[in-house]
C-alpha cells in the first residue's frame, strides 16, 4: 500500500455555518492544511495503522464542503483562492504545501451530481428533477 500515489483530505463542515475565523479550530482551510502538515511531518497513520512515510512530494487535493457565506469567502481570499466561474466555489494551488485546494458549497456539490448523473438517469428513464 506505501508509498502512495497521492493524497485526499475531505473536510465537511456543518450547514448554514458562519463563524469561519483565523485559526485551525474555526477556519476548515487551515483545518485541512493543518491535518496535510501533520501528514508530511510523518505524524498519521493510514487505515491500518501504518505511519505515512516520505510524503513531501506526494501530491495532495483538499476538499473542504460547507456552505459559502461571507466569513468562508474571507477566508478563501485570505488564502488567495480563485472563485469558481458559477461563484459556489473556490479553488487554488497552495505552492508551499504543494497541494491542490477546493472550496465548495453545498449547492454546487449537488448540481454537479446531478449533471453527472443525468445522462444515466434518462437512459434508464428515472426521473432526473
Amino acid at each position: 500500500m506505501l508509498p502512495l500515489a497521492s493524497i485526499t483530505i475531505v473536510e465537511i463542515k456543518r450547514p448554514i455555518r458562519n463563524d469561519a475565523k483565523a485559526g485551525e479550530d474555526k477556519d476548515p482551510i487551515e483545518q485541512a492544511l493543518g491535518y496535510l502538515k501533520r501528514v508530511r511531518e510523518g505524524k498519521v497513520e493510514t487505515q491500518n495503522g501504518r505511519l505515512i512515510p516520505n510524503s513531501n512530494d506526494i501530491p495532495v487535493f483538499c476538499y473542504i464542503i460547507c456552505d459559502i457565506i461571507d466569513s468562508v469567502k474571507n477566508r478563501c481570499e485570505l488564502f488567495n483562492l480563485k472563485v469558481t466561474h458559477d461563484k459556489l466555489g473556490y479553488f487554488g494551488y497552495n505552492e508551499n504545501l504543494k497541494n491542490y485546494i477546493e472550496v465548495i458549497s453545498f449547492d454546487r456539490l449537488l448540481n454537479r451530481a446531478k449533471d453527472r448523473n443525468k445522462a444515466f438517469f434518462d437512459k434508464l428513464g428515472l426521473p432526473t428533477k
